[in-house]
């Protein structure tokens, strides 16, 4: 396998961050759960133009879950960003 750390030119300072691989990995991520997302869109709608309301519905559900996985990917992607995020989730009930 290539490592993709070869082809990457750091230029003169650390302005990258200092995990490269981790933000590969996350845009390996987003790629993959767009894709998902796409894929499972599309099956719902062929399903639900065959009447296939029950395999439509389960094919939106795993969009939605695609789609969360490419905001949590997307999230580690954008953390090095020095403006603060528009959201922060409520952990505390």
């Amino acid at each position: 396998m290539v490592s993709l750390d070869d082809y990457i030119d750091d230029g003169e300072g650390d302005d990258e961050g200092p995990d490269v691989a981790a933000d590969f990995a996350a845009l390996k991520g987003c790629l993959q759960a767009l894709a998902d997302a796409i894929a499972s869109t599309n099956l719902a709608v062929i399903n639900g133009a065959q009447g296939d309301v029950q395999a439509a519905t389960q094919r939106v559900q795993a969009s939605i879950g695609a789609l969360k996985r490419f905001h949590e990917a997307f999230g580690v992607l954008t953390s090095g960003d020095e403006e603060a995020p528009l959201e922060e989730p409520d952990d505390e009930g």
